[in-house]
């Protein structure tokens, strides 16, 4: 998908970085348990019919932007990026993607017009799903009540970063480092909306794909 709704550069290369490194186990200065807590948290989160999830992305010398996402399982993401006072509401429904053109953040989101294309599922873009999958490669993971400090070393530089657990669920994520930050607050566990594009929304299609049921 074009435009906003992509996981930013600094953060996806952290991701590719470290998965394609292999990285180290997660439990570097915790017991066993305690490490089953966090993994089971984690689970627990992704294994949830739906949550919701705001992403606050930060880098030096560039404008943050801010992510408020719906996860349905088992394939379907939707929401709205912000960046500047400017909003795009994006989606994915099954196999196809949605997104607005840009809009005053304080616009009504009735009656906006969709571009549709075929794209990746909607597991690809879920910040939930890329960030939490960062916490397997956590280094020197220590506990302090319901939150947990760790380390990721990307390149040569140590990236610092806190979960916190509530009750069974991962409720909050911070990473920091090479000049970027990620604020990631997961709520509404099992009760989130259903999602689909806004009332009034019209729906056109990219060259060689015909308009029609966003489902």
């Amino acid at each position: 998908m074009n435009g906003p709704f992509r996981i930013v550069p600094w953060l996806l290369l952290l991701l590719l970085v470290v998965l394609a490194g292999g990285g180290a186990a997660l439990g570097v200065a915790q017991s066993p348990t305690q490490i089953d807590l966090l993994h089971q948290a984690v689970t627990n989160t992704l294994d949830a019919p739906n949550y919701t999830s705001v992403s606050v992305l930060a880098q030096s010398g560039g404008p943050s932007e801010t992510q408020h996402l719906i996860w349905q399982a088992p394939d379907r993401l939707g929401g709205y990026v912000e960046s500047q006072g400017s909003r795009s509401y994006v989606a994915v429904i099954g196999r196809f993607e949605f997104q607005s053109s840009p809009v005053s953040a304080s616009a009504s989101n009735a009656h906006l017009t969709f571009t549709r294309q075929a794209g990746q599922p909607a597991s690809a873009y879920d910040p939930v799903r890329n960030y939490l999958g960062l916490l397997q490669h956590a280094t020197d993971v220590h506990q302090h009540g319901t939150k947990s400090t760790f380390v990721l070393a990307v390149q040569g530089q140590s990236l610092q970063g806190t979960v916190t657990v509530t009750g069974t669920y991962v409720s909050a994520l911070h990473i920091a480092g090479a000049g970027a930050s990620v604020n990631l607050a997961i709520s509404s566990v099992g009760s989130s909306p259903a999602v689909a594009l806004p009332s009034g929304a019209k729906v056109s299609s990219t060259p060689g794909h015909s308009a029609g049921s966003a489902g």
